[in-house]
């Protein structure tokens, strides 16, 4: 387990990766676009971020997808 929660699939909120969840909650757009995906593109991103190995990554994760990239 990575101490700053990535990668765990155990410490998850509501079924989003914990750095996921607090990634989008620092940014209303990302909300918004996270809201307007799919079901289809929102399994895609979760099964991307608990791909995610480093804070840098899931930043670039949450970035796409605030820009609507996703």
């Amino acid at each position: 387990m990575d101490i700053n929660g990535y990668n765990d699939n155990f410490a998850m909120t509501n079924g989003l990766p914990l750095g996921l969840a607090f990634g989008m909650a620092m940014n209303q757009q990302d909300l918004d676009n996270y809201g307007k995906l799919t079901e289809y593109e929102k399994e895609k991103l979760l099964a991307e971020s608990k791909n995610v190995k480093s804070k840098e990554e899931m930043n670039q994760l949450i970035q796409r997808l605030g820009e609507g990239m996703y």
